[in-house]
């Protein structure tokens, strides 16, 4: 199906053609009818204002005359040693340049990325990732812990403890002294994972509530649970974490555009890669294997 009008101006590399041939028009238009501009450097109010701006924020006061002349002077100082640098090529060849006009030409690709999204849109993103958005399940339980290191049999005293819980027993009166809590209120998954390990909170939040069960274990041990309450996982509606998923459709969107742009780019250019030698080639196999 041939792109409409509204699809085709959202294209970043039509913005970067429109403007390649714009400035292409117009250095053919005026370079052979114009003679070379002379070397000029405009320093504007507003990039003095900052200057400034950047002194009172170091020194907390503004800078005397004298001191917003030695920054003025400073950034025409490095102006010129730039333009310099750049008319002898030293920008050439040089990995923390490159680096960074790949970074300036990313952001830039970002930024024409993003546009408004309506809300039918982040819906729909919103069902194709239901797990970057799905809440976490949250439990409320108690524990009983069992020390294996001093149970040579814990299985049986686990059955028999197990008994009595779900007789009536109160559960502070049983079980090995233990520094983890005792139990833990609307505790998220993640949150019972850094206290009692993955496997313990996997394990639990498979449990029924309002029954001891067990043994769970954990790197502390052993384990009888009760689940007292839970709140299980759900996919929000669009209205309840908008600006989460606006966030992450806007920044998918970013690193399609960014891949599309380049993979376009890439293939305007006649690329040719030479094969390493035998000696350097097995040296670098060497050295991967490493």
């Amino acid at each position: 199906m041939p792109m409409n009008i509204k699809t085709l101006w959202r294209e970043p590399l039509l913005h970067f053609l429109l403007i390649g041939a714009t400035l292409f028009v117009y250095y053919n238009l005026t370079a052979d009818n114009v003679e070379a501009p002379p070397k000029r450097i405009h320093v504007e109010r507003g990039q003095v204002e900052q200057l400034a701006a950047n002194f009172r924020r170091t020194w907390s006061r503004p800078p005397t005359a004298q001191e917003l002349d030695a920054l003025v002077e400073g950034y025409v100082r490095e102006e010129v040693f730039y333009r310099e640098a750049l008319a002898m090529g030293l920008d050439r060849d040089d990995p923390m340049v490159r680096r960074r006009l790949r970074m300036k030409l990313e952001f830039m690709l970002e930024d024409l990325a993003t546009q408004d999204v309506g809300d039918a849109v982040l819906t729909a993103y919103l069902q194709q990732n239901p797990d970057k958005f799905r809440s976490e399940t949250e439990l409320s339980f108690l524990q009983v812990y069992l020390n294996s290191d001093q149970r040579p049999q814990l299985e049986a005293d686990a059955a028999e403890m197990l008994t009595r819980l779900n007789e009536g027993a109160d559960p502070q009166r049983l079980g090995d002294p233990t520094l983890a809590p005792r139990g833990l209120q609307f505790a998220r998954e993640s949150e019972i994972s850094r206290q009692f390990g993955d496997q313990f909170a996997r394990e639990i939040a498979a449990l029924p509530t309002g029954q001891w069960a067990g043994p769970v274990y954990s790197p502390f041990g052993a384990h009888l649970v009760r689940i007292e309450d839970r709140v299980d996982a759900r996919l929000p509606a669009l209205g309840e974490i908008r600006e989460s998923v606006l966030r992450e459709y806007q920044a998918d969107q970013r690193k399609q555009q960014k891949e599309l742009v380049y993979e376009r780019l890439r293939e305007t250019y006649d690329i040719s890669i030479d094969p390493l030698s035998g000696t350097n080639a097995a040296g670098a196999a060497s050295q991967v294997a490493q």
